[in-house]
């Protein structure tokens, strides 16, 4: 039987992985691009592994990217026309309607 082979694990490179295990995050979108960018800069001199993982993070970080602009964009559409927040949280939009002078945190002045 012929014997199973063995990955090198020193052959790896490490911003390759760090770009992966940011982009899977997707809140570490922008060091997943960066650190996915430099892995592949290295990988073309040198003859280290793991250009899928720095592929997939480079990906993974724009798509992170991309779905932060899309929320935010969204988020200012929905309180230029409805006047709210996208999470729904309008606290703040809707001081002007309270008796106590719009302010939260302080009781009302008694006059």
């Amino acid at each position: 039987m012929a014997e199973a082979k063995k990955y090198d694990y020193t052959k790896l490179n490490t911003l390759a992985v760090v770009s992966l295990a940011t982009g899977l995050t997707l809140f570490g979108a922008p060091a997943a691009l960066i650190s996915g960018h430099l892995a592949l800069a290295q990988l073309k001199q040198t003859d280290q592994t793991g250009r899928w993982m720095a592929i997939t993070g480079v990906v993974l970080g724009y798509v992170g990217i991309g779905i932060a602009l899309i929320a935010t964009i969204v988020n200012l559409v929905v309180r230029a026309r409805h006047g709210v927040d996208f999470m729904g949280d309008d606290q703040f939009m809707n001081r002007h309607n309270d008796n106590d002078g719009g302010n939260w945190n302080m009781p009302p002045m008694n006059n």
